[in-house]
């Protein structure tokens, strides 16, 4: 029970909920899990968070609080085993599931949301229904989209069928690290935390970071005829004909597979020394 009370601590360090000007009752449940896969599903309209965490074996420890309303949360299923979690007469709603090492997890949301919580990775978090427009890639935890995880615990913030012409990030004040893999067929953008992203357009994205330092990953089409990384005026990286170019220093350049081509660069200070 000492592992439990210490994963279910982090609820409680969050800050007021938004708009709330009181505390609101942390609920709590545990269930034993022998399981190996398990389904969590959101039921209900109630705008809300949800984090994920892994925890010890055989057990699946939940914590909720809304504002406003009452959060419940329930496991069943006759054949894989569903833990459905909901809210009545809630504002917004959080939840915090400690779930057991290597077991399978699948998340539905309400509006059709749906992602997989690697066996591999730690964490994860998920928010909904709180969103009145995208935003031009920001320092935000709330108020997201779906943000399935990518092995290595990468928040994916965006993937499409097609990919701009060049991706700008004018300031890498907040970058650790800025990487461009040049493999598969589909334009993707993860972080290391949670970000929210305007949809860019063919010609290309801009995308602008504040806050802490983020690890940022762009994943581009080997098929791309032209594709230009940028930071304001200085251009970073290319793909022309097929050839990768990287043309900044303090990067670091990885051939994984022929097909994959990986750069990553390291900003100082904000800065790269380009051509």
């Amino acid at each position: 029970m000492k592992i439990a009370l210490l994963a279910i601590a982090p609820l409680l360090l969050l800050p007021p909920l938004a708009g709330s000007a009181q505390e609101y009752e942390v609920t709590r449940q545990s269930y034993t899990f022998m399981d190996d896969r398990l389904v969590i599903s959101v039921v209900g309209n109630a705008p809300g968070e949800l984090q994920l965490v892994r925890g010890g074996r055989g057990r699946v420890e939940v914590a909720a609080r809304s504002e406003l309303g009452f959060p419940g949360f329930g496991l069943g299923g006759n054949f894989t085993r569903e833990l459905r979690l909901t809210a009545v007469g809630a504002g917004r709603v959080q939840y915090l599931v400690v779930v057991p090492e290597r077991v399978s997890v699948s998340v539905r949301l309400p509006g059709g949301g749906a992602a997989s919580l690697p066996t591999r990775a730690a964490h994860a978090s998920y928010d909904w229904g709180s969103r009145d427009a995208f935003v031009v890639a920001a320092d935000a935890t709330a108020g997201l989209p779906l943000l399935p995880t990518l092995p290595g615990g990468m928040f994916l913030i965006h993937s499409g069928t097609w990919a701009p012409a060049t991706v700008n990030v004018p300031d890498l004040t907040s970058i650790r690290t800025l990487s461009v893999r040049f493999e598969g067929s589909e334009f993707r953008i993860a972080a290391s935390r949670p970000l929210s992203l305007v949809v860019g357009t063919e010609a290309g994205f801009e995308l602008r970071i504040s806050g802490e330092p983020v690890d940022l990953a762009l994943y581009v089409p080997r098929g791309n005829a032209t594709f230009e990384l940028r930071s304001g005026a200085d251009r970073l990286a290319r793909l022309r004909a097929g050839r990768v170019e990287p043309l900044c220093g303090n990067v670091t350049v990885q051939k994984p597979t022929p097909s994959q081509d990986w750069l990553t660069f390291h900003p100082q200070d904000g800065r790269l020394a380009c051509r």
